[in-house]
């Protein structure tokens, strides 16, 4: 029971049940969210009674390590905070590879000789029933011969027959450690620590967010190949060369960022076609935001990618790519979710969500979007009730709402092409529907003091002030609120149910 709790506690709305055993989802669907945001790199509420982490998101990501927390935490020159010792084989930073002039500029910029930087995991897995081939994949692949699987005890009870089947089928030795539920140092360096000797080839990390950054981390801290098994498709974390650290609390400390993406990523479609719908749809507000945000880092020549050098047209095409797939094929995908089946529409949103927001949003780059989401993470009533892709729904329509009001071109008419596709598939679009209180003076100080601590929101092509910020989130929320009128509520009300 010690390492099912935490395990429950984290897992929340993201790690499924398979078909076999859907008694436990109506279980998990009545947990409620408590996560930070995610795309990977998420800010954790400044408060004492910090919630337990999210079983990722939390692109579900994306803060840079040098942004730190804004409540008089002051940043430090290690990823993960000042607790981190010299020479820690978790201590990377991209921008001192690529732009170590640039990077130390505030806000960061391109450097002398900052180059364009393209990077993503070898090989990505998609497709039902895959995890059944895992110990194939590791063996034929990366020629393991023995493996560390961390996976929360929860999930191990769920898939340990399936996983112990694929690894006797190539012979492939296997010894797990239960997961705590929080990715924190003191836990990476335990389970480290037990498989020190133990001749590893790799590291399996089967769940959400926070087991795969957990095992990121054990992967680096033994400086052996990392294979990510995700359970959920609600960010584009598993492709990311990132983990988001916490304390033993479950406080978050900072992020660490990783020289090479995962090396394998498996995404089994069975396991997501029968996860909660609502986990999906929290992913379709992050990757959407993938291309918006890229091509804001594409067209401002002082913007960085979260590589922090400059964006590569790849990783801007691949953003777009994932946008085109959802507008696509995203409300086909949510019929075969209900009907917990696989289809042709889902795979293309896994792949949208996962593979192709992954890269995107890494080598492509990010701007007040997530910048934006970032801040709401940090307001206790947005941060208790919603996943990371739900606020970054609410930062989109900020950012275009900014970007508009600053000039730049045909943003007022993709506002209502977008806006009317967030509204469309249940995503939150105004105040109300992200339980934001406009009228809360310490919320809005809270939010707009996060965001604009952010590095990467100051990636868009003008001058990003408390008073911009502030008047694009209302107008946000006038932009939601007309479009509720316009098209109805009831896909949010499907999800979230009625206030």
């Amino acid at each position: 029971m010690v390492g099912l709790l935490p395990a429950l506690r984290a897992l929340q709305l993201r790690n499924p049940a398979p078909a076999g055993i859907r008694s436990w989802i109506p279980q998990i669907e009545r947990l409620q969210p408590t996560r930070a945001a995610h795309f990977g790199y998420s800010f954790r509420p400044p408060a004492h009674t910090a919630p337990p982490p999210r079983e990722r998101a939390t692109r579900q990501l994306r803060a840079p390590r040098e942004s730190g927390c804004r409540c008089g935490h002051t940043p430090s020159q290690s990823p993960i905070g000042a607790s981190a010792p010299p020479h820690d084989p978790l201590d990377f930073s991209h921008g001192a590879v690529y732009n170590p002039d640039g990077a130390k500029l505030t806000p960061k910029a391109p450097g002398a000789c900052c180059p364009r930087v393209f990077i993503a995991p070898p090989h990505y897995i998609q497709g039902p029933d895959v995890m059944n081939s895992l110990g194939r994949y590791a063996s034929k692949l990366l020629g393991c011969k023995k493996v560390g699987i961390v996976i929360p005890a929860f999930l191990h009870g769920l898939y340990n027959a399936a996983i112990d089947k694929s690894l006797a089928e190539v012979s492939l030795e296997g010894k797990y450690e239960m997961f705590n539920g929080i990715p924190s140092r003191v836990e990476i360096n335990r389970i480290a620590s037990a498989w020190e000797k133990d001749g590893m080839d790799a590291v399996i990390a089967i769940g959400g967010g926070s087991c795969n950054d957990c095992g990121k981390g054990v992967a680096a801290t033994l400086k052996i190949p990392t294979i990510v098994v995700s359970t959920q498709s609600a960010t584009d974390a598993p492709c990311s060369a990132l983990s988001i650290i916490y304390s033993e609390a479950g406080a978050y400390e900072g992020g660490v960022v990783y020289p090479q993406s995962p090396n394998i990523v498996v995404v089994d479609t069975n396991v997501v076609a029968n996860a909660p719908k609502r986990s999906l749809v929290s992913g379709f507000g992050d990757a959407l935001s993938t291309f918006y945000e890229a091509r804001t880092c594409w067209e401002n020549p002082k913007a960085l990618s979260m590589l922090e050098a400059r964006p590569t047209a790849t990783g801007y095409a691949i953003g777009e790519k994932s946008a085109q797939m959802l507008y696509d094929h995203a409300h086909e995908a949510l019929k075969a979710v209900d009907a917990k089946k696989t289809s042709e529409a889902l795979e293309m949103v896994v792949e949208a969500n996962t593979l192709l927001s992954g890269i995107g949003f890494e080598s492509g780059g990010l701007g007040a979007s997530h910048a934006v989401a970032q801040a709401l993470s940090w307001v206790h009533s947005v941060h208790d009730k919603h996943l990371h892709g739900e606020m970054v729904s609410m930062g989109l329509l900020t950012m275009l709402c900014m970007e508009d009001t600053m000039g730049l071109p045909g943003r007022k008419e993709e506002l209502e092409k977008v806006g009317a596709f967030l509204v469309s598939v249940g995503l939150p679009v105004n105040f109300e529907q992200i339980h934001f209180d406009p009228n809360d003076a310490a919320s809005i100080e809270t939010f707009t003091k996060v965001a604009l601590s952010q590095w990467f929101c100051h990636n868009e092509p003008f001058e990003v002030t408390k008073d911009i910020i502030i008047a694009a989130f209302k107008r946000a929320d006038e932009t939601g609120k007309a479009l509720v009128a316009k098209h109805g509520d009831a896909p949010y009300k499907a999800i979230h149910g009625p206030k």
